[in-house]
């Protein structure tokens, strides 16, 4: 039986008085309504599969273009990656649509590109390498800003992968719209110069370390990016540096950089040349200087022709003319600004060059890039040569010379040997370039100008050497002869060659006699040694040409070679004497080294006076091969001539015209292998002219 105070105190609970406390919100009493209340609905999503979508360009998965760019917004990282596969299904499936739908398609999907997946941005990137290189350049030209600003916010942004993965799409652009990327190097440089500068930048780049940013990304990422930069800026600098001509810097007489000067004229007295007048030349008398002329003043071989740096033209009011300034400004914006990574870059990556066998590899890889970096922004930001005041060109030039020639005796595989014969080509247009503007300095340190020309000196023994030639001088007499070793010489391509060929030009213009010698020499054993068929034999034969039209014309002809030497006019002379032979062992093979060869002949014939009497009737014998000759057992033989396209037949025979005292036997051969051609009506007159 319960205690009655417990009866009591249950009875007391409900006449309970509740005490109110400050702050505390009074109680609702106890016999109130509760009125709020919360409602839920189920929503069945509509099936698409069941839906009637036979009106409608639909994918594999029965899915609409609308449906696909709603998708593409998703927060689902697996629903936003399969609706840009089901977008390239779609496209697959009905290319019409493109150019109809290229706006929505391209807006819906650009946002990706700053996507925080991986696998997403993958397969945009992927959407975007088969869709947009089909694309006409006018239907993707309004899109590239769009694309620009999303790569460029891409490239800012906080993770690294996201970053890395920006430039591939931006490389993807370079490729197919380079002239609409190029117009936004002010905002894309920018970005590059942010991943890729450094903390400490200094004028040697002796302390130079990567930044924060940049040691955040993996080897390979760093790789990629620095390739990306290389892209572009060749996309950006292609005004200035990309040309289909091999051989550019000789196209006219102002490509070509000088020392001095005074060691740029030809004396007028030196040769019968001057006999001549030529079109579009200054008149032999022109150096007299009789009614005011300007001697030369189209050739900018003088200082006068260029700016204290190199940089540019001078117009006939005096002022500087230079259509791509902004090019040029931004070039050397961004070499002060990339400057110190790449040579950080350079410095961490250069010991592969002290192992015993160099392989093909990241480290490799880096150096080459840098080195194609380089060469971009030098060639874009100076004309002609580099100054001393750039003194951290001059500091890096010092850095390379230390393993220069790279790999000398200890490649590894095939690519490494590409890549370091690159490097080294690379990095004697650089030495080319600094030994020039030392020659266009005044007053420069006397020890810096003697560790150049070491430097220079070497240059010219690698240049000898890839080309399979070493030369040493020997007494003979009175005076001294050069003697020519044929070694082993590197496997240089078509590119490599040509850019070899524009370090041989620019070491001829910047180093004395002597040295010029032995690089033209160089040029003609090569000439002799390579494929009949390749493009280098071509080029060969253009580079000499050039360098004969150069040395017999009225005008300045820049440079230290002079043909006028007795022993170095006979070696020309000699080559000159060969090409109908080439011509012959080419027939129709190599078409446009025939070409070079008869052109150079008429060249040889009407301006110069390069061969005498007697190497004159020896021309004329070796030509008789190119019509017909009467060969012993066999008949007559009839020689390439009756191959060649008429433009080049006519070539043949101007050169012919031009010969001294025509024989007999060469008018014979003409008349011999004209009267079967089936057709000479285009060269009809000049046979006549010749035969008469």
């Amino acid at each position: 039986m319960p205690k009655a105070s417990k009866k009591q105190q249950r009875k007391a609970e409900d006449f309970k008085k509740v005490k109110l406390k400050v702050g505390k919100k009074k109680a609702p009493p106890s016999n109130a309504t509760d009125t709020s209340f919360t409602s839920k609905s189920i929503v069945l999503a509509e099936q698409s599969i069941s839906v009637d979508k036979s009106s409608e360009l639909t994918n594999s998965r029965n899915l609409t273009l609308k449906e696909l760019l709603s998708q593409l917004r998703h927060y689902s990282t697996p629903i936003r990656k399969d609706a840009v596969a089901g977008l390239a299904d779609l496209l697959a499936r009905y290319p019409e649509i493109i150019r109809a739908e290229l706006g929505p398609i391209i807006e819906g999907s650009v946002r990706l590109i700053v996507d925080n997946e991986p696998a997403v941005r993958r397969i945009l990137l992927k959407l975007y390498s088969g869709l947009l290189p089909e694309l006409p350049s006018r239907d993707l030209a309004p899109f590239v800003p769009l694309i620009v600003i999303f790569a460029c916010s891409a490239m800012t942004h906080i993770l690294d992968d996201i970053r890395a993965d920006a430039v591939r799409f931006l490389d993807l652009l370079s490729e197919i719209a380079p002239r609409s990327v190029s117009q936004f190097a002010s905002k894309i440089l920018p970005n590059f110069f942010s991943l890729l500068e450094t903390n400490t930048p200094s004028s040697d780049g002796s302390r130079a370390s990567i930044n924060s940013r940049t040691t955040l990304l993996t080897l390979g990422n760093r790789l990629s990016i620095m390739r990306s930069c290389y892209n572009y800026l060749a996309v950006y600098t292609s005004p200035l540096t990309q040309t289909s001509d091999p051989l550019w810097f000789m196209a006219n007489q102002s490509s070509a950089p000088t020392a001095t000067s005074t060691a740029a004229h030809i004396d007028i007295n030196c040769s019968m040349s001057h006999l001549y007048f030529h079109p579009n030349d200054p008149a032999p008398f022109a150096t007299l200087n009789l009614f005011d002329e300007t001697v030369g003043a189209h050739s900018g071989f003088g200082k006068e022709a260029t700016s204290e740096d190199g940089q540019g033209q001078r117009d006939a009011a005096g002022g500087t003319v230079d259509a791509h300034a902004e090019i040029r400004a931004q070039c050397k914006e961004a070499l002060a600004r990339l400057f110190p990574f790449l040579q950080a870059t350079w410095v961490e990556s250069a010991t592969i060059f002290s192992q015993s066998q160099i392989s093909s590899g990241q480290s490799l890889e880096l150096c080459a890039f840098v080195m194609q970096i380089l060469q971009t922004l030098w060639r874009t930001a100076y004309t002609g040569f580099i100054p001393l005041s750039e003194t951290k060109l001059v500091g890096f030039l010092r850095r390379c010379m230390t393993h220069f020639p790279f790999g000398n005796d200890s490649i590894g595989d095939s690519e490494a040997e590409e890549t370091l014969l690159s490097l080294n080509i690379r990095v004697s247009e650089l030495v080319a370039m600094i030994h020039l503007g030392a020659a266009q300095s005044g007053s420069a340190d006397p020890t810096i100008l003697a560790e150049i020309s070491k430097w220079s000196k070497h240059t010219v023994k690698f240049v000898q050497m890839a080309m399979g030639v070493k030369s040493k001088r020997q007494s003979v007499g009175a005076g001294t002869s050069l003697r020519v070793e044929q070694v082993a010489g590197a496997s240089l391509n078509h590119e490599s060659f040509a850019e070899l060929l524009l370090v041989v030009w620019q070491l001829m213009h910047g180093l004395g006699q002597k040295d010029a010698e032995q690089l033209l020499v160089a040029v003609m054993h090569y000439a002799g040694s390579c494929q009949l068929a390749s493009p280098s034999k071509t080029l060969c034969v253009r580079f000499l040409s050039k360098i004969i039209e150069l040395q017999w014309s009225r005008s300045p002809a820049g440079g230290a070679l002079d043909l006028a030497k007795l022993q170095l006019s006979d070696m020309v002379a000699n080559w000159a004497l060969g090409l109908p032979k080439l011509m012959w062992q080419l027939r129709d093979r190599n078409l446009a080294a025939s070409t070079a060869a008869a052109e150079t002949l008429r060249l040889i014939g009407q301006r110069t006076r390069l061969l005498d009497a007697a190497a004159s009737d020896t021309l004329q014998a070796s030509l008789v091969t190119l019509f017909c000759v009467s060969v012993p057992g066999k008949g007559t033989v009839f020689g390439p001539f009756r191959q060649y396209p008429p433009a080049l037949q006519r070539t043949v025979l101007e050169a012919v015209s031009y010969c001294p005292r025509r024989s007999e036997k060469l008018s014979l051969a003409i008349r011999a292998c004209l009267s079967e051609a089936t057709s000479v009506s285009s060269i009809g007159a000049l046979v006549e002219e010749i035969l008469v």
